[in-house]
């Protein structure tokens, strides 16, 4: 749950579902792997277990609790897509000039939740290093963005 004085000087309550796709440990294979690898068919492509994206994806939750816990953290809208990033530096595992990746949708939900919050799902849709930026234009506040898709601005 998250809770912050929004744009509009108003007290904004969130109750955030957190759920997690397999890209964040998995790898794109582009033929059908062996039975013995640990694999799962998504849509059009295989996606395979993968050590290294695994062992990073230890850090997604804290990366995504730390959100939560300051909605005045900014994130910023990927261009040509409707998700958002996050990254986060010098993590093990991450070489020199790559950054630490994350991916993740917001969505208000009509689900049921506690009383007086806005319930809203944050898809982790992918997380992985990367050497080169992706491109975003809009830097909202991580709080600014949920009030966006909630309709509060």
């Amino acid at each position: 749950m998250g809770a912050w004085i929004g744009e509009q000087k108003q007290l904004v309550q969130a109750e955030i579902e957190i759920k997690y796709a397999c890209h964040c440990y998995t790898e794109s294979s582009p033929t059908e792997p062996p039975p013995e690898m640990w694999s799962v068919r998504e849509r059009n492509e295989w996606r395979v277990f993968d050590i290294p994206r695994h062992s990073l994806s230890v850090h997604v939750p804290t990366i995504v609790e730390a959100l939560i816990q300051r909605p005045n953290k900014q994130i910023q809208k990927v261009s040509g897509k409707h998700n958002f990033k996050v990254f986060q530096l010098g993590l093990k595992g991450v070489k020199p000039g790559e950054k630490y990746y994350v991916f993740l949708k917001l969505e208000k939900t009509s689900r049921r939740g506690t009383p007086n919050f806005h319930q809203v799902r944050l898809s982790v849709e992918s997380a992985y290093p990367k050497g080169n930026i992706v491109a975003g234009k809009w830097r909202p506040p991580f709080g600014t963005a949920i009030e966006e898709i909630l309709g509060l601005r």
